[in-house]
């Protein structure tokens, strides 16, 4: 019988509840939001972190269609959750209807400044330019 306690006594440790450590938590996605409004880009400069993803919503509340064009920037990052457009994204242009709003998740890959533009000529002549900023 003394046997029996003993081995219940030594046991005991293996049956014991364990305290299990939680994963941590994701880390949220950074956002960067873009107003398109009066044909410029507010803000002008956009700040991103190189292999942070960061999701990029472009609000437009002009009357009139812009795109969001940094051919440089956008074949030289990753590009998902865009939806029927990445594949114009992937090639630098994001196109944005009037008074709409479109989002897509970017991981800059290479540090640096990239020129962003509107492609259409009314936009560019009326100063709708910024920069992305990679560092």
């Amino acid at each position: 019988m003394k046997r029996i306690a003993l081995a219940v006594l030594l046991a005991a440790p293996l049956f014991a509840p364990v305290a299990v450590e939680a994963a941590p938590a994701a880390q949220p996605i950074p956002v960067r939001t873009v107003v398109m409004q009066d044909r410029k880009f507010h803000p002008q400069v956009i700040r991103l972190r190189k292999d942070v993803p960061t999701r990029i919503v472009l609000v437009n509340r002009d009357m009139s269609g812009h795109n969001f064009s940094a051919k440089g920037f956008f074949s030289r990052a990753d590009i998902r959750d865009a939806g029927a457009g990445s594949q114009a994204i992937r090639e630098g242009i994001v196109s944005v209807d009037s008074e709409s709003t479109r989002s897509f998740v970017v991981t800059p890959r290479v540090r640096g400044p990239f020129d962003l533009t509107s492609s259409v000529a009314l936009d560019v002549a009326s100063g709708m330019q910024g920069q992305i900023l990679v560092y």
